[in-house]
């Protein structure tokens, strides 16, 4: 019962971190698009750089948390096999 729950461990730490990263390009694409429609207001490219900083930190994100799922599941198969 328990080995069940380690291995949803690493499983659970990527399916969040791939929900983060999927808000976070969503919000950031979706800036990046109104950046180009308010260009009155985006005089100094702010809102393009804010959205174009939200997706790269969402990508970020994804890769350290992806990471971090397969290091989780790597390390408890190694635990249990031994």
């Amino acid at each position: 019962m328990m080995r069940m729950k380690e291995r949803c461990e690493g499983k659970a730490i990527t399916q969040m971190c791939k929900m983060i990263a999927s808000v976070g390009l969503i919000v950031g694409f979706a800036l990046f698009l109104l950046s180009f429609i308010a260009s009155a207001y985006n005089k100094d490219f702010f809102l393009t750089i804010i959205s174009l900083g939200i997706m790269g930190a969402s990508m970020f994100m994804f890769g350290f948390g992806t990471f971090m799922g397969l290091l989780t599941e790597t390390y408890q198969k190694t635990e249990t096999s031994a």
